[in-house]
C-alpha cells in the first residue's frame, strides 16, 4: 500500500464511445489471478450512459468513474487518468486493449523502489487471440534509454509505471500527439529503470480507423526527431553513431508504413531518402545487437 486507504495498483482506462470494447477490457482486468489491491479508473470523454453502467458493475464496487468536461482529447484523457489515480503503481489500459490473466502476476514481482517502469510483452492482431499461462518465469530484460533509438518497449498496454515519478514528470506532452506514449516512455527511461518480462501478457487491438491510420505521416516525422534528441542525449562522445543510428531506425520505419499505407506524403518520401545512408540494407536485427552493444559501452 502506499497510503493507508490507498490500493497499490490503478487501472486507469481513458474512454471514448466504444462500451463494447470496454466490457472486454474491464473483464480482462477481473480475469487477473494475483490477488492484490486495485482500482479501476475510467475518465470518459463521451460521457455514454452504457459506460457509466459499465463502471458500477463492476466486481467489488472497485471502479471509479467521472466524466471529462469538456472532452480532453486523447492524450488528455491519459494524463487525467494518471491525475486520478490513487495507487501507487498505475497501467494505462485504453478501451479496445485487453490484459492476460496472468498479467499481474508477471509484473507485480519486478516492484521496488527506484523502479521507472515495468512491461510485458505484447501481441497485437484485430481481435483478443486464445492465449495460454507461461510456464515458469519469464526472463526480464532492462530496457536502458539508449533503446529507444529503435522505438518504444511496448506499443501501449501493459505499462506499470509509479504514479509519483509520472506526475513529477508532467505525464504525457499533448504536442508529441500521436507519439506522446514514446516520447513519455523515454523519459521515464531517463528517470529510473525500466524493465521488460519476457512473457506476453498484454493485447494491443490493431482495427481500422486508429490513430496510427490518420496521423502515421506526422509520426514518422516527428519519431525521427525524438530519435535524433535521443541520440545526442544517450551519445554524446559518439555523435555521428548516434546520428547514424537514429537514421537508420527511421528508414526502417519507413519501409514499413510504405507496405501498408498508399499514400506518399513528403515525409514518407524524406525518411526513404535515408536509405542512402551507408549501411542502409544490414539486417535490423544486427543493427539492434550493435545498439545494444553500444549502450552497454556507454552507460
Amino acid at each position: 500500500m502506499d497510503a493507508p486507504g490507498r490500493p497499490l495498483i490503478t487501472f486507469g482506462i481513458p474512454a471514448y464511445s466504444r462500451p463494447a470494447l470496454l466490457a472486454e477490457a474491464l473483464a480482462s482486468i477481473a480475469a487477473q489471478t494475483e490477488a492484490v489491491d486495485y482500482e479501476v479508473v475510467i475518465c470518459d470523454d463521451s460521457d455514454q450512459t452504457e459506460v457509466r453502467r459499465l463502471a458500477e458493475a463492476f466486481p467489488g464496487g472497485r471502479c471509479r468513474y467521472s466524466v471529462n468536461q469538456p472532452p480532453l482529447g486523447a492524450v488528455g484523457n491519459w494524463n487525467r487518468c494518471l491525475a486520478s489515480a490513487r495507487g501507487k503503481w498505475v497501467t494505462l489500459l485504453h478501451e479496445d486493449d485487453a490484459l492476460s490473466p496472468w498479467y499481474l502476476a508477471a509484473v507485480l514481482p519486478r516492484l521496488r523502489e527506484g523502479l521507472a517502469a515495468v512491461c510485458t510483452q505484447t501481441l497485437q492482431g484485430p481481435a483478443l487471440p486464445a492465449t495460454f499461462a507461461p510456464a515458469g518465469a519469464a526472463a526480464v530484460w532492462a530496457y536502458p534509454p539508449a533503446f529507444f533509438l529503435k522505438g518504444a518497449m511496448s506499443p501501449f498496454p501493459g505499462v506499470l509505471l509509479s504514479r509519483e515519478l509520472a506526475q513529477r514528470l508532467g505525464g504525457f506532452d499533448p504536442a508529441w500527439g500521436p507519439l506522446a506514449d514514446y516520447e513519455f516512455w523515454y523519459r521515464l527511461a531517463c528517470a529510473g529503470p525500466v524493465e521488460v518480462v519476457r512473457t506476453r501478457a498484454a493485447f494491443y487491438r490493431v482495427a481500422p480507423g486508429q490513430w496510427t491510420e490518420r496521423a502515421w505521416s506526422r509520426m514518422l516525422r516527428e519519431a525521427h526527431l525524438l530519435r535524433l534528441r535521443i541520440a545526442r542525449q544517450q551519445f554524446p562522445r559518439s555523435p555521428r553513431l548516434g546520428r547514424w543510428l537514429a537514421r537508420f531506425f527511421t528508414y526502417r520505419n519507413a519501409l514499413s508504413y510504405a507496405r501498408r499505407f498508399p499514400e506518399r506524403p513528403a515525409a514518407l518520401t524524406r525518411a526513404l531518402q535515408l536509405g542512402k545512408i551507408p549501411f542502409a540494407r544490414l539486417p535490423s536485427g544486427w543493427v539492434w545487437a550493435g545498439l545494444k552493444c553500444a549502450a552497454r559501452r556507454s552507460a
